[in-house]
């Protein structure tokens, strides 16, 4: 068992709380909205994301960021990524080196471009910046808590930072896989989103399975070829 901080309490952050607390994990759940921090510690759900899911009692809410992370083995950053900047900078009082934190941010930071890992290298000091894995997939919340069988990967330039991540999230029908390839899985988390846009509008549109499957397939080819020019 281990403690985890789940720093934002919106669908996906919740969505792991919850299976974080399955597993047997003492979890700190950070939401910046006292009303939701209320209703998780009080009701044992999440008032606005997620309702009609019962988040265990061992999961905890908390509006103040530095008492969620004290004592945590790994962080886990769920905000969105427009707000991973200011979040983090809250975060360096409460930060150490022997913790891991995860990215489950999928997004790109709108003013500067850059990927999450590159925000966490900017903003916190070497001296005391944890172990860092992005943990990606194609993963609904509702399906994640609702037990849907669920691949995500987790990718982290030190492998064994990636190996207690799959070890400790892992769970029942959430299955965590390993790489090394962050810059791979950062831009593949943020910019499929765009293809899933896309495949929407052509089915909108009236279009059949050829050109979705088109679309996806050539959106596929960008994607790799994004990747590599990184």
């Amino acid at each position: 068992m281990k403690r985890i901080a789940i720093i934002g309490a919106g669908s996906w952050g919740t969505a792991l709380a919850v299976v974080a607390a399955r597993a047997g994990h003492e979890v700190q759940l950070w939401a910046r909205n006292p009303d939701v921090v209320d209703s998780i510690n009080r009701h044992h759900v999440n008032s606005v994301y997620l309702t009609g899911t019962p988040v265990p009692p061992s999961v905890r809410a908390s509006a103040d960021i530095t008492e969620v992370m004290d004592g945590a083995a790994l962080v886990v950053l769920a905000a969105p990524s427009h707000a991973t900047r200011s979040l983090l900078t809250g975060m360096l009082p409460a930060l150490q080196k022997e913790m891991i934190i995860i990215s489950a941010t999928k997004g790109i930071e709108i003013e500067t471009g850059k990927r999450i890992s590159e925000v966490v290298a900017e903003v916190v000091p070497e001296a005391t910046r944890p172990r860092f894995v992005c943990l990606s997939g194609p993963s609904f919340a509702r399906e994640v808590v609702e037990k849907h069988p669920t691949a995500v990967v987790a990718a982290s330039d030190d492998p064994e930072a990636a190996r207690i991540v799959q070890s400790e999230l892992s769970f029942e029908s959430l299955r965590v896989y390993r790489n090394d390839d962050v810059i791979g899985t950062e831009l593949g988390g943020s910019v499929k989103n765009v293809m899933a846009i896309a495949a929407g509008m052509v089915a909108g549109l009236g279009f059949g399975s050829n050109s979705v499957a088109a679309l996806i397939t050539r959106g596929l080819a960008e994607m790799t070829r994004l990747a590599l020019r990184q």
